[in-house]
C-alpha cells in the first residue's frame, strides 16, 4: 500500500490536503465532526462552499439539521461533493474518490474533514501514530 502522512502543527491540529471536486484544499481534521446518518463528512468555510456551489461541483443543496458545539440543533445548507486525498508531497490526488455531503460552515471557522469521509475510503487504512503525532492514510 502507498501512504500519505501529515504531522500535527504547533497548535495541536492536523491540516490535511483534500481535493474537493478535483481542486486541492487544506482542511482541519475534526474527529468530532460526525453524522448519525453517515452522510456528512465535510464542513466548508462559507466562501469555499459558495465557490464550489457556483462552479456546480456541489450537487443539489438542501437544508439539513446539525448540532453545533453547544449542542443546539441548527439548520445548515448541505450538498454532495466528491473528495479525495491529495498528497502534499507529489501534489496529486491519490486513492479512491469519495462522495460525501458537505455542510456550509460558519464564518471564521476553518473548513474541516470528519470521520465519514474516511469511512468512504474503500480499501484504505488510517494510522494515527499518537507517539509521533502523525496522521497517515494508506491507500491501494
Amino acid at each position: 500500500m502507498n501512504r500519505v502522512c501529515w504531522t500535527v502543527d504547533k497548535h495541536g491540529r492536523y491540516w490535511l490536503d483534500i481535493a474537493l471536486a478535483g481542486r486541492p484544499a487544506r482542511l482541519m481534521l475534526d474527529t468530532g465532526l460526525v453524522d448519525a446518518a453517515g452522510d456528512v463528512g465535510l464542513e466548508l468555510e462559507p466562501f469555499l462552499f459558495d465557490a464550489h456551489q457556483r462552479a456546480g461541483s456541489i450537487g443539489p443543496t438542501k437544508v439539513r439539521w446539525r448540532r453545533d458545539s453547544q449542542g443546539n440543533s441548527v439548520p445548515s445548507l448541505a450538498g454532495l461533493i466528491t473528495a479525495q486525498i491529495h498528497s502534499p508531497i507529489t501534489r496529486t490526488s491519490v486513492g479512491p474518490v469519495a462522495q460525501v455531503f458537505a455542510f456550509r460552515g460558519s464564518p471564521n471557522v476553518p473548513s474541516r474533514v470528519g470521520v465519514v469521509f474516511f469511512h468512504r475510503l474503500t480499501g484504505c487504512r488510517v494510522d494515527w501514530d499518537l507517539d509521533n503525532k502523525v496522521w497517515c492514510v494508506e491507500y491501494p
